[in-house]
């Protein structure tokens, strides 16, 4: 058991490494080798959890979709509005407290990867924004949104507003209170799909 842990504790190291090395330097230069000289180990080590680069990045897709999907779960309310709102508190908190760079850095630095690597980030935005889509849809059966809105599209700015605020303030070293920035894009996204 011990073991088991260990090894969890160690590829969550490398996820934060690899984020750091794709925010800092870029996608080229995720590397076993520049794994293993930021965790002061040598390849080999490495190489006891990963085969290739591509098992890496999949360790991080995978990572980044656990985390995503364990935000709207942590953030469920029975009002979608409600929902909705809490969602967007609890990523930017998240993005703050983790100063993780943002998906939408990543996942973009990563769509240059092979063809397996760009089919498992759409799957991962496509099931983030089905997720998404689904509170919105029910906000406009309970009638607590303009029924006019397009689930799917509300779905996709809802993702855009979290992503490309987190990706500007990564940029300034996070430097901003979830709160307020939070308190802002609500304010302008519940406008839009407003009833």
């Amino acid at each position: 058991m011990q073991t088991r842990k260990s090894t969890e504790i160690r590829r969550e190291q490398i996820v934060n490494i690899i984020r750091n090395i794709i925010s800092s330097k870029g996608i080229q230069d995720v590397t076993i080798n520049e794994i293993a000289i930021h965790m002061g180990t040598t390849k080999g080590a490495i190489y006891r959890h990963f085969k290739s680069k591509r098992d890496i990045l999949n360790l991080l897709i995978k990572n980044i979709e656990e985390t995503l999907m364990d935000v709207i779960d942590k953030s469920a309310d029975n009002d979608p509005i409600q929902y909705l709102n809490n969602i967007l508190l609890n990523q930017l908190t998240l993005a703050k407290n983790r100063r993780k760079t943002s998906l939408v850095v990543i996942l973009g630095a990563m769509q240059f990867s092979d063809p397996s690597i760009k089919k498992k980030i759409a799957k991962t935005v496509e099931k983030y924004l089905c997720r998404i889509e689904e509170i919105l849809s029910k906000a406009v059966q309970l009638k607590k949104v303009n029924s006019k809105i397009n689930p799917k599209t509300s779905a996709i700015a809802f993702f855009g507003l979290i992503q490309s605020s987190i990706t500007m303030w990564s940029y300034k070293k996070f430097n901003f209170v979830p709160k307020e920035l939070h308190s802002q894009l609500w304010s302008i996204y519940h406008q839009g799909i407003d009833v």
